[in-house]
């Protein structure tokens, strides 16, 4: 995992980066020149595209003062603090840093980017080019290419497992989408709901799912796939990763081929793994296994909770926070048993943010 360290006794910009590796070994995060010298410039954000590729955000008055000597009545140059003007992409597994292109920016001002996956890895998220854009990231290149034509407003978006983009406007429902395929061509679909589960593109119209069958990679089919038990105006689809399925409105099940209802409500906190669905309420964990939708709880009780990063590829949760018998700050995991492991001790001062697991 990746994390930030604040002190109350440092400068505002100057907290540091960490990983922290399996084995509990702490490193800081440091950006080398091709020599391997480090001239210490300093981070201001780290974010999370894939388990291969980090967003890393330098300080850029940092790389100014480095690169830039004003003569003795020369004047220094200063940006603003958060600037992206030095937004660069870092390969996890080489450690090697990429430029970002200047004339692609992101929004990273509430901390996070939306991303998804296809089944190449290729990373999908929104920017700005020319206005609102879908652009996807090849990892094995470090190249990235902008999706849609320009001057297309939308909300938000999502991709099937071989590349065609669906996006909206507006953020919860999905209706009235439209479908960048591959080879160029643009595919309305004006049913109630889309959704794409198991990497295929479903819709809702009326109390009918309809799967869209890609052909070629530039025309989509309808299917008829099977009747929902009973009509709404509203649907929320939820993907369970253990039994490859997708929970609809809490008492709904689909698998690809038939809807039925279930037993009882399924109670879906906001807290989600690869196994299971949580609510943190003080220090009450309610807990719903995707295997077989139990309810269970348990209590952590010796330790202040104060920031969570779990994520739909490890059964952990993984928080920082601090020790009542002693006070001292912890980087710890709620494993799958529900086990309380800490990984790391922070120093007597140091509070432990921007938690980013990477498995």
């Amino acid at each position: 995992m990746i994390y930030q360290k604040s002190s109350a006794t440092r400068a505002t910009g100057d907290d540091s980066y960490y990983k922290l590796d399996l084995s509990g070994n702490e490193v800081k995060l440091s950006i080398k020149g091709e020599d391997g010298q480090d001239h210490n410039i300093g981070i201001h954000k780290v974010l999370k595209l894939s388990d291969k590729v980090l967003l890393v955000n330098p300080i850029a008055q940092d790389i100014i003062d480095l690169f830039y000597k004003p003569g003795p009545d020369g004047e220094g140059i200063s940006v603003g603090w958060g600037s992206t003007e030095y937004l660069s992409i870092v390969d996890v597994q080489t450690e090697k840093i990429y430029r970002w292109p200047k004339e692609i920016d992101v929004y990273l001002g509430d901390g996070s980017l939306k991303t998804i996956l296809d089944n190449q890895g290729n990373i999908y998220y929104k920017g700005y080019l020319k206005g609102e854009q879908v652009l996807k990231l090849s990892p094995e290149t470090m190249t990235i290419e902008a999706l849609l034509p320009d001057d297309i407003r939308f909300d938000n978006f999502s991709v099937t497992g071989d590349g065609f983009v669906v996006y909206w406007k507006g953020n919860e429902q999905q209706f009235n989408c439209r479908v960048k395929c591959p080879g160029g061509k643009i595919y309305p679909i004006t049913d109630t709901y889309t959704f794409i589960f198991s990497g295929d593109l479903y819709s809702v119209r009326d109390n009918t799912i309809i799967k869209y069958e890609t052909v070629g990679i530039n025309d989509l089919e309808e299917k008829i796939i099977c009747t929902i038990p009973y009509d709404n105006t509203y649907w929320k689809f939820i993907p369970n990763y253990v039994r490859n399925t997708v929970v609809i409105n809490g008492n709904l099940e689909f698998d690809g081929e038939q809807c039925v209802k279930l037993d009882k409500y399924v109670n879906i906190g906001n807290i989600r793994t690869s196994k299971a669905w949580y609510i943190l309420n003080n220090t009450m964990f309610s807990k719903t296994a995707m295997k077989d939708y139990q309810e269970s709880q348990f209590q952590v009780s010796e330790y202040e909770i104060q920031s969570l990063s779990a994520s739909s590829e490890s059964p952990n949760i993984a928080f920082t926070g601090f020790r009542y018998s002693d006070g001292v700050n912890v980087v710890g995991t709620i494993t799958e048993t529900d086990e309380v492991v800490i990984d790391n001790v922070a120093e007597n001062g140091n509070k432990i943010i921007n938690l980013i697991s990477l498995n």
